[in-house]
């Protein structure tokens, strides 16, 4: 079985290892290649998808009573990766040409998916091409389609003579605005995922926050794991970025409120700001001199606040090496880590069941209700949702922040205005149970107009008095 081991200070970030404690020195040399082309918080991601698919084939015995190899031919890579994502992912999966006719399987993830199966499949598609570069693989790449090149290739030619013979010269690049683009996107994946719209979720609880500090504290959060939780809910930061930042992200605001932290997608480029609360600012400063509860106990440098302020004053740099939050053995703090032994086991002792991304969902939604309250018109609203837009860092800020308005509004429905009308039509059941006689068989039916005219009950059929 191979696993995947974090070595900070080797020349190798990341290594992994056989179950004899060799080294896999494709897979490490794979890990060191994507450190130079990915964020590294993402290095660790595919690699760990990878080898979740190779442990699982390497005991499937459908894979190993065929013999199907991981480095044969395209046709048997793609059954070990067929039989996985059918059995292992449960997926669904589809044969069926795309919109040039070429043939390709289609994977529809369902309610039992657990894993991340365009992260795997995107994985796997860098893994054999760092194989074929290092000559180490013979094939072609067995997650591009063979007959990807040539469609495109054709299509692309066709487009090109009727531009000729409509034009009397070659198309120019869209980007010139003489010709529009031509619309030709090809798909070379063998693989591909049915499109998925992410949609976001809302927690409309304001009691939220509360019932997530209040399972922390009876299961015996300390400092820190305090300062990560309350920065998750006022900041509405990735839990990721939160436990990415270093001294220098908080030197920007002279170690007070204010953050700089990476964005997603940025490969550790501090392009965003988080913001938290005084109170949370001075639970920081306690985290970092306790001596007793936090930071210092496991720092073997001892730093306090006071240390890291005459550090920035004379060698800003160092700081951009101090994390944060540290584990106790001294390392920087993991999303797994943290997941798996501080936040999973308090919601579960206390009946809950929440991701730490969820966090930042209820930021967002509290953020718009917020707006909505205080915003004096049209005007000043629109302005206060740019900014929670530029603030977010969101890179399609008006779709997800329609995505979340959307959600948001039929939750108010939900919770406000269907109780109302469901209050109606008992009312109604009610009073007409009361006007039945004992001789109902020659009791006149009211009409509609004698009935009382109700306004929630109009909204919901669509019926309005006239009157």
């Amino acid at each position: 079985m191979l696993k995947l081991l974090s070595t900070p200070l080797s020349i190798y970030r990341y290594q992994v290892v056989r179950a004899d404690g060799l080294p896999d020195v494709e897979l490490t040399l794979f890990a060191d290649d994507q450190m130079k082309a990915l964020s590294p918080s993402s290095v660790p991601v595919y690699l760990r998808e990878i080898l979740s698919f190779i442990n699982w084939s390497a005991c499937d015995p459908i894979v190993t009573g065929n013999r199907w190899n991981m480095f044969g031919p395209p046709v048997e890579v793609r059954n070990v990766i067929r039989q996985y994502l059918t059995v292992a992912a449960r997926c669904k999966m589809v044969v069926r040409p795309d919109m040039t006719g070429l043939k390709a399987t289609y994977v529809n993830e369902t309610t039992a998916t657990r894993i991340n199966v365009r992260v795997l499949l995107t994985a796997l598609k860098r893994f054999y091409d760092h194989l074929i570069l290092r000559h180490v693989y013979c094939h072609a790449n067995p997650l591009i389609h063979e007959s990807a090149a040539g469609m495109l290739a054709a299509l692309r030619n066709t487009y090109r003579r009727a531009v000729r013979e409509m034009e009397g010269r070659d198309p120019m690049p869209a980007v010139s605005g003489v010709d529009p683009p031509s619309g030709i996107r090809l798909s070379q994946n063998f693989f591909r995922c049915v499109q998925k719209e992410w949609v976001p979720q809302t927690i409309d609880d304001p009691h939220f926050p509360g019932l997530i500090f209040g399972a922390g504290n009876n299961w015996g959060w300390g400092l820190r794991e305090k300062c990560i939780v309350r920065t998750l809910f006022e900041s509405g930061a990735r839990i990721s970025e939160i436990l990415d930042l270093t001294a220098l992200d908080w030197a920007v605001s002279h170690f007070l409120n204010r953050f700089r932290a990476r964005n997603k997608g940025s490969f550790g480029e501090r392009t965003k700001h988080l913001v938290v609360s005084q109170a949370t600012a001075k639970l920081y400063r306690r985290y970092f001199d306790h001596e007793v509860a936090g930071r210092r106990v496991c720092d073997p440098d001892q730093l306090t606040v006071n240390k890291i302020e005459k550090m920035f004053a004379s060698d800003p740099s160092r700081l951009q090496q101090i994390p944060i939050f540290l584990t106790n053995r001294g390392a920087r703090m993991t999303e797994k880590l943290f997941r798996d032994w501080y936040w999973k086991p308090a919601l579960r002792a206390a009946g809950l069941h929440a991701h730490p991304h969820q966090g930042r969902h209820w930021f967002v939604t509290n953020a718009l209700r917020n707006i909505e309250q205080v915003s004096k018109n049209v005007g000043d609203r629109e302005r206060r949702k740019q900014e929670l837009i530029q603030y977010m860092s969101w890179k399609t800020g008006e779709k997800t922040l329609k995505a979340y308005e959307h959600l948001r509004r039929e939750e108010e429905f939900v919770t406000s205005t269907l109780p109302g009308i469901h209050a109606a039509m008992k009312r109604r059941e009610q009073e007409s149970a009361k006007r039945q006689l004992p001789d109902s068989a020659h009791q006149v039916a009211p009409t509609a107009h004698s009935l009382p005219y109700d306004e929630e009950i109009a909204t919901l059929t669509g019926c309005f008095d006239e009157h």
